[in-house]
């Protein structure tokens, strides 16, 4: 079962790790919005590994964040954003009265 669905308010985990994540530092603690459900995939600290066939698989998910919110010093026009691609361990629900996309 998946946790989240499209339109759902997440944040970002802001964990280090040692291991490969594909999970972009500067996103880590940001809300955002659930876009697109993917599929189940080997998670990105298995698939570094070699692990594509006896790996944990997780659902994936496409989150929009404005680019505003990622850097205090963006300049560009406030409806700009960008979209990136997590596991599902790197998401937590946003609470109450967050912003977000």
């Amino acid at each position: 079962m998946r946790r989240f669905k499209v339109g759902d308010r997440v944040v970002v985990r802001d964990e280090t790790t040692l291991f490969h994540t594909r999970c972009q530092g500067y996103m880590r603690g940001r809300i955002g919005t659930v876009v697109e459900d993917r599929p189940a995939w080997v998670i990105p600290e298995d698939e570094a590994w070699g692990r594509d066939e006896d790996g944990r698989h997780e659902p994936f998910y496409v989150v929009r964040f404005k680019q505003t919110e990622l850097w205090a010093d963006y300049a560009g026009p406030d409806l700009d954003t960008l979209e990136s691609e997590f596991s599902e361990r790197w998401l937590e629900p946003a609470g109450e009265g967050e912003h977000s996309v």
